[in-house]
């Protein structure tokens, strides 16, 4: 058998078998969902350049590519205390009498610490004005800077209306990516030494399919490695900055004003000397001839009743 076939055949036995392994790294590295990367990697160049015909020698495609971020010798999210990652969140609610005041003392509080803003929203105005910030914090400084936002009244009166801390301990899900990492860039090496060796294009091309896997594979757990390292190292706080509400004594005082109130019940009372005036004058011009035809009517009802008494031979008595 001559011995290029040979070494095809060698070759061929060799991307089997890579193939498998690459397969199998795969299946086992589809990792559960986890957070959107917060900061994207930059793109890598996965390709190789192919040179000549079917047969032909390609020693420029067998060049290693550049690094990837993430392969040895590159730094991932560090652990704290080099044992542990522990992400941590809050949510924290404060009335407060000046909304505008207290949110840029704690801004300046926040970056103060080394940290830094987020995002922010606002609503409302006046005694519904509302702000709510989300800060990120430096987890060295979590606790200082919890702490002064606490007193952050902007020269007017704060208080507490709600907080919240929550904490995440995910460092076996970090463990877990970095072996996972560690197993795909050494199947990463692996699939370059072959393709070192490869002498046509199909071969390459073999080799260079199941390398752009894994570098995709590489660069998903490497993303979800980045931001849980990045959710440790700075946590998240948001706050909720609330305009007192006016008190009821407040707003009643606000609403009543003396002139006003004079000038209503001097007009109730004209309007009643109005109605009571209305109802003499019906008492005089309706009332004043209906008695008239009353007592012309209880007389003549007398004078009837005398007229009959008399025919009847009852004398009448006087009245």
């Amino acid at each position: 058998m001559p011995l290029k076939t040979r070494r095809s055949r060698s070759l061929f036995g060799l991307l089997f078998v890579c193939a498998a392994i690459a397969l199998a790294l795969a299946a086992c590295s589809s990792a559960a969902s986890a957070p959107a990367p917060a900061q994207g990697n930059p793109g890598i160049n996965t390709g190789a350049g192919v040179a000549g015909d079917k047969g032909v020698p390609v020693a420029a495609a067998t060049a290693a590519p550049a690094a990837l971020p993430g392969a040895p010798g590159a730094t991932g999210a560090p652990l704290l205390n080099d044992h542990s990652l522990i992400i941590k969140t809050g949510q924290l609610t404060l009335q407060v009498s000046n909304v505008e005041g207290s949110t840029a003392q704690a801004n300046g509080i926040v970056t103060g610490n080394g940290g830094y803003i987020a995002g922010s929203s606002r609503g409302g105005d006046g005694d519904k004005l509302s702000v709510s910030a989300t800060y990120r914090i430096p987890v060295a400084r979590w606790d200082a800077t919890l702490d002064a936002i606490h007193h952050a009244s902007g020269g007017g009166t704060i208080s507490i209306v709600d907080e919240q801390i929550q904490t995440q301990d995910v460092t076996a899900a970090a463990a877990d990516l970095d072996a996972r990492l560690t197993n795909l860039r050494a199947s990463e090496q692996a699939l370059l030494g072959i393709m070192a060796r490869a002498t046509t294009i199909a071969d390459t091309l073999a080799v260079q399919e199941q390398l752009t896997t894994v570098r995709g594979q590489i660069e998903e757990l490497q993303a979800q490695r980045n931001t849980m390292g990045d959710q440790a190292s700075y946590s998240t706080l948001t706050v909720q900055f609330q305009a007192v509400p006016k008190t009821e004594t407040t707003t009643a005082a606000s609403g009543w004003n003396l002139g006003s109130t004079v000038d209503d019940a001097t007009a109730s009372l004209v309007k009643i000397g109005q109605a009571l005036a209305s109802l003499a004058v019906w008492v005089l011009i309706v009332g004043g001839p209906l008695a008239v035809l009353l007592l012309i009517g209880a007389g003549l009802y007398r004078l009837l009743r005398r007229i009959r008494r008399g025919k009847g031979g009852t004398p009448a008595t006087s009245v």
